[in-house]
């Protein structure tokens, strides 16, 4: 069912078909967010007596444990080297982007003719992402990036942006889609 609302639309379809991730993969996906979540802990507590670390243990894999259904085991994509080497390389650069263009929105926010200069709009594009976590990286990564907020995406790649100028707009998918791109290694 698909409706339209002055520039904004809106596609309902139904519920993705999912296949069921093999038991290697569910502890895969386990023991990599139970070592995230507990190198977290040493890292913010800073103390590594037996008590404080048995009980990031014990924290740690109760979370994991309570958030298996949250999760997807989308692990498969993480395995290669070269999908964990792009995706460390992608978050610096990510920050790097969210930090120009915060000065960038500073600098229009105190600009005398900030009325010219806005420009809001919604631009839809197609992305050549097919991943269920591509699309999610593709569509927090905007939304992080100030002067843009991502309002709709499907799994047909159907991607809706609100951009707040001119410029914001003109950067829409930009590298951002190839460095996810690569990092899920999508053709």
């Amino acid at each position: 069912m698909e409706q339209m609302t002055d520039t904004v639309r809106v596609i309902r379809t139904g519920e993705p078909v999912r296949a069921k991730p093999g038991r290697f993969d569910a502890l895969i996906s386990f023991v990599l967010r139970f070592l995230m979540l507990f190198v977290t802990w040493l890292i913010l507590s800073g103390m590594f007596d037996a008590f404080h670390v048995s009980l990031g243990v014990a924290c740690s894999a109760f979370v994991t444990w309570l958030s298996a259904d949250i999760f997807p085991p989308e692990v498969r994509r993480f395995r290669r080297l070269r999908s964990l080497w792009l995706l460390a390389l992608y978050v610096p650069w990510l920050v790097w982007e969210i930090a120009k263009c915060n000065m960038r929105m500073l600098r229009l926010s105190f600009d005398p003719r900030l009325n010219d200069k806005i420009a809001p709009r919604i631009v839809t594009f197609k992305t050549g992402l097919r991943n269920e976590l591509a699309l999610t990286f593709l569509a927090n990564s905007i939304t992080m990036t100030p002067g843009t907020i991502t309002v709709s995406i499907d799994e047909r790649g159907y991607v809706s942006v609100h951009a707040f100028d001119d410029v914001s707009a003109a950067g829409l998918p930009g590298d951002m889609e190839k460095k996810i791109k690569a990092i899920f290694e999508e053709a």
